[in-house]
C-alpha cells in the first residue's frame, strides 16, 4: 500500500464568476458543483502533463450542465508518495443558467 508523504495544499481567493455577467441575467442557480483535473510526476522531477484549470471548470459546468459558475474557489492540492506525485487542481462553486434575450426586463421599454 502506497502512503502520502506529505500534502500541500495551496488556495486561492474566492472569484465571483469566471465570466463576465454584465448584461446577463441570471435565470436559475442550479447548486454546487465541482470539478478537477490532476498531472502525475515520477520523483517528484518529471510532471507528465500539467493540470487544466480550464479542464476543471468544463467538468464543474458539465455536473449541472450550467452556462457558468458563480462564488467561485479554486485551488490546487499537491502530494508526494514513495516515487511519484500528484498535482491536483479543485474548482468548486455554483452553476447558473442564463436567461433568454427575449424575457423583458421590468421598468425597461418606457
Amino acid at each position: 500500500r502506497l502512503t502520502d508523504v506529505t500534502g500541500v495544499q495551496t488556495c486561492a481567493l474566492p472569484i465571483s464568476s469566471v465570466t463576465l455577467l454584465s448584461g446577463k441575467t441570471v435565470a436559475e442557480n442550479l447548486g454546487k458543483c465541482s470539478g478537477s483535473d490532476t498531472a502525475y510526476s515520477f520523483l517528484g522531477l518529471f510532471m507528465f502533463g500539467r493540470p487544466d484549470l480550464d479542464y476543471a471548470i468544463r467538468e464543474a459546468l458539465s455536473e449541472k450542465k450550467g452556462d457558468t459558475l458563480i462564488n467561485v474557489r479554486c485551488y490546487e492540492t499537491t502530494r508526494y508518495f514513495l516515487l511519484f506525485g500528484t498535482n491536483t487542481v479543485v474548482v468548486e462553486g455554483e452553476a447558473v443558467k442564463f436567461g433568454s434575450d427575449e424575457t423583458p426586463v421590468k421598468g425597461r421599454g418606457r
